[in-house]
This record gives structure tokens, C-alpha cells and sequence, in this order.
């Protein structure tokens, strides 16, 4: 056998390194049992020792100094609301804390249980009911119950600083919330809900400059049509204008005859409003009565010698509504409107086709009305129905936006060839459509009211429209006029 397979064991491995690592594991076992024993030693030397909180906040608070305001005293006005901690030796020990039943028996494994397993969790007593006031039966002796901070009222320093508690208070006796009395300025906030309903509800203040009307005068004052403008000596005639939109039809003829009546360049006649009657049991049963004052004649463009009736989409129509303080009439006004009418003219219907929207077609119409109008020996200015569809306000426009509305033509039986229909747009205006407007001034049992009051109340609904109340009706026409 040679040297080198005597320094080795059988399976080859050498026999000092054998050694080493015995010596090795030798030490390392030595060691952990000194450690194990020397913790074991200290854990139950320590397993009687009283341990106490720290003093946290008596440290931090002589760093810091309370102020003055806070500190007790007899000066101070919050006394007793912040008191310094107590003293060390006041603290409760950890002992206290856990039950009495808690404490581990001193046995060999003791202390190491107390090391890393420690002691047993401290559970804290059960939360009272709301409502319930807190026990005391688990608190230290002698420990203090905080009493509830109160805010007390802000002495202002400077200007601006509110100084009213932060409690809720009870209203003031001297507050009256029911009363109408109004202040100029008032701010809508500070509006009580009976100032906020008389704000909100319509004007039905009679106007000063508006006389009363004596329904048996057959006249309208003139004050209601001073929203018209006179027309100017130099404007031109209606053939003059209309030349220059022969054509040309729609909406961009409307924007020339728009331009041209709200300048006043129309017949002096259509000032002249007339009165229309309406008689009847309003919905509380009282009697009344109902003084409309309407243009006499549908709108024309030009002279009193040198006139054309104009048929106008929506929006023109309405826009001129809304410059000379007037409204369209409902179906059930244009009905007592030709019931009244001085001269009740038979319809005369042109061929229907795509001409019937031609600026030539409504002349020829025109002409055929004046030939009625000469024959009847009617003057121009009297009250004339029966020759025209009118374009009217309905509830229906609010569902079909974007439509005109049409109604009327009467034949000699008092019934309409046009029922009520929204099937055109608003841009729509051929020669069989006119546009007569209503005053805004109504009159009720002789006292001037705003028309649009009289529409929007249930009482009197009823007897200007079939759809009954039309609520807004000052809105829906602007809101047409902007269409």
C-alpha cells in the first residue's frame, strides 16, 4: 500500500479533512448551548420585573411649554381642557394590564415561553351601546375621565371673522318667513317662499299708459302698435322689392321681406288693429270678457297705394312678432277672428305644384284678393278673414320642432279647408299662407292684461285655445324666432 492510500478512508475522501470538520461542528454545538443558556439565564432573572410606559408626552410637553390660554388657571377660559400629564410613578404598570389569570407559572420553560412567545394578548373591554354611558370599572384608581370640549364663541380680532357659534341655533321668534313685503335689491337668496311665488308668478299689473278699451268702440288704442315702425318716404314699393327676389323664394325671400317691414316699409293700414270679442264662463264660472286687438289684414309689404301680401316662414314671422310686441294667434283665435271679421272673403285655391312658393304665384294671389276686396267695397284696414291659411301657435310645436304650423281658410260654412297640421318645415311659405299677429295687451272685462298671462291660466285657457293652457307662450315665441 502506498503512502497516499493510507491518508485516505475507503470511499477516497482524506482523513484530516475528517478531522477538521469534526473540531469544527464541535465548536459550533459548544457555542449554542452557552448562548442558549445565558438567555435562559437573563429571561429568568427578569421574569418578576415591572415595566412601565415611557413618558412621552411629560418629555415633550417640558420641551415645549403649553401657552398661556391653555394652561390651568383660574384666568384661563378653558380651564380643564388640556391638564399635563401625570407623573411617572402614577403610570400604570404592564402588570395591570393583563388579568389575573395571565401570569405564567415559573417552570423550566418559563422564561423562554415569555421570550418569544410572549405574554398572552391583552383583550380591551367590550365598547358601550350608544347611548350607554361608559364603565368604570375597568379604569386605574384614581385616573381622570377627560369632560367634552366645547367651542366657545369667536372674539374677532379683525374684520371679517364670524363670530357666531359653531352649534346650531334655533330660528330667531322675530324671523317672519311669510312676508310679502319686498325690499328693492333683495337678493333672490334671501327671498322667502312667498316672495319667491309672487317673484315668479305673471305680471297681471295693468299697464299705465294703456287706457281702458269700451269694447262697443270697434277701435284698438293706438298706443299698441307703437312697436311698429313708420315707413319711410323713401322706401320702395312692394312690386320694386319683390322684383329683386323674383327668383328667389324660401328662406332667402324671407330674409329681404323680413328686412324691408321691420325698417316700416309696409301699408299704413295694418297699424290700424282691430278689436275681436270673445264672451264666455271662464273655469271658475264667472262670466267674462275677452278684448283681442289684431292686425286687420294679413301682413304686406309696401305702400298703401303699392301693397303685397307676404307669406313668411316661421322664423320670419315670429321675429317680427317679437320686434312689434306681438304674438301669433292660436287656431281658436283665428276661428273667432273670421267669425267677426267685417268682410268674410270665399277662398280662391290656385293649382297646387312646386310654383305655389314662387314669388310670382303669391302676386297673382294678391291681385285676386284685391279684386275681391274691390268688389265687396271694402276699404283697405277692415277686418278681413277667409283669404289666407294662418300661421298659428300650437302646443304641437313643442313635439315637432323644427315644423310650421298652419291653419284656417275658411269656406262661406265657417269650417277651414286647412285643418291644423305641422307637416312643413319652418322654412315653408307658399301663396295661401298669411301671417296676422295679436297684441301682447289684451283686455279682461275692460282692464288691460298681457295676453300670454290669459293663455297660461287655467281659467281663461279654455276660451283662446282648444289645446288648453299654453304655458310660456312669450318663450315659445322667441325660441321660434331663433329657429
Amino acid at each position: 500500500m502506498t503512502t497516499e492510500s493510507a491518508s485516505n478512508l475507503e470511499d477516497g475522501t482524506p482523513r484530516d479533512l475528517t478531522r477538521r470538520a469534526a473540531s469544527k461542528g464541535a465548536a459550533i454545538v459548544a457555542v449554542y448551548l452557552v448562548g442558549m443558556t445565558a438567555i435562559a439565564a437573563s429571561a429568568y432573572t427578569l421574569r418578576d420585573q415591572d415595566f412601565s410606559a415611557p413618558d412621552i408626552v411629560t418629555e415633550i410637553t417640558d420641551s415645549l411649554p403649553l401657552p398661556d390660554d391653555l394652561v390651568e388657571g383660574e384666568a384661563s377660559p378653558h380651564r380643564g381642557l388640556l391638564s399635563r400629564p401625570a407623573a411617572a410613578s402614577d403610570a400604570p404598570r404592564m402588570a395591570s394590564l393583563s388579568a389575573p389569570d395571565t401570569r405564567l407559572t415559573d417552570d423550566l420553560f418559563s422564561p423562554l415561553s415569555r421570550i418569544f412567545a410572549g405574554k398572552p394578548s391583552v383583550l380591551p373591554p367590550d365598547r358601550p351601546a350608544f347611548g350607554q354611558e361608559p364603565s368604570l370599572e375597568l379604569l386605574p384608581e384614581g385616573s381622570e375621565i377627560a369632560e367634552p370640549l366645547e367651542l366657545d364663541a369667536v372674539t374677532p380680532s379683525a374684520p371679517g371673522i364670524v363670530t357666531t357659534s359653531l352649534r346650531p341655533q334655533l330660528r330667531p321668534q322675530t324671523l317672519d318667513t311669510n312676508s310679502d313685503d319686498s325690499k328693492p335689491g333683495v337678493q333672490l337668496a334671501s327671498l322667502s317662499p312667498a316672495q319667491m311665488k309672487a317673484l315668479l308668478a305673471p305680471d297681471t299689473t295693468a299697464e299705465p299708459s294703456t287706457p281702458r278699451i269700451a269694447n262697443s268702440s270697434g277701435k284698438c288704442p293706438n298706443q299698441l302698435s307703437r312697436d311698429i315702425p313708420r315707413r319711410s318716404r323713401s322706401a320702395p314699393g312692394a312690386k320694386a322689392v319683390l322684383a329683386s327676389v323674383q327668383n328667389v323664394d324660401g328662406v332667402k325671400r324671407d330674409q329681404t321681406v323680413l328686412r324691408e317691414i321691420l325698417n316700416g316699409n309696409m301699408p299704413g293700414f295694418i297699424r290700424n288693429l282691430a278689436p275681436v270679442n270673445i264672451s264666455g264662463r271662464a273655469a271658475d264660472g264667472s262670466n267674462v270678457s275677452i278684448t283681442l286687438c289684431v292686425t286687420p289684414d294679413y301682413l304686406a309689404l309696401g305702400s298703401d297705394r303699392d301693397y303685397v301680401r307676404v307669406p313668411l316662414g316661421l322664423r320670419a314671422a315670429t321675429r317680427i312678432g317679437e320686434e312689434f310686441n306681438m304674438i301669433l294667434p292660436t287656431p281658436r283665435m283665428v276661428d273667432t277672428i273670421y267669425r267677426q271679421a267685417d268682410l268674410r272673403l270665399s277662398p280662391r285655391p290656385m293649382t297646387p305644384g312646386p310654383q305655389m312658393t314662387s314669388t310670382n304665384y303669391f302676386m297673382r294671389h294678391n291681385a285676386t284678393v284685391e279684386a275681391q276686396r274691390h268688389s265687396a267695397g271694402a276699404a283697405p284696414g277692415t277686418l278681413i278673414s277667409g283669404h289666407k291659411k294662418d300661421v298659428v301657435l300650437t302646443t304641437r310645436l313643442a313635439s315637432n320642432r323644427g315644423r310650421v304650423a298652419i291653419y284656417g281658410w275658411h269656406r262661406s260654412n265657417g269650417k277651414p279647408i286647412q285643418p291644423l297640421s305641422t307637416v312643413h318645415g319652418a322654412g315653408y311659405a307658399d301663396y295661401s299662407h298669411g301671417v296676422r299677429l295679436v297684441s301682447r295687451t289684451a283686455f279682461l272685462n275692460g282692464k288691460s292684461i298681457d295676453l300670454r298671462t290669459l293663455m297660461a291660466d287655467p281659467r281663461y285657457a279654455g276660451l283662446l285655445s282648444s289645446e288648453g293652457p299654453i304655458s310660456g307662450p312669450g318663450l315659445r315665441m322667441a325660441a321660434l324666432a331663433s329657429n
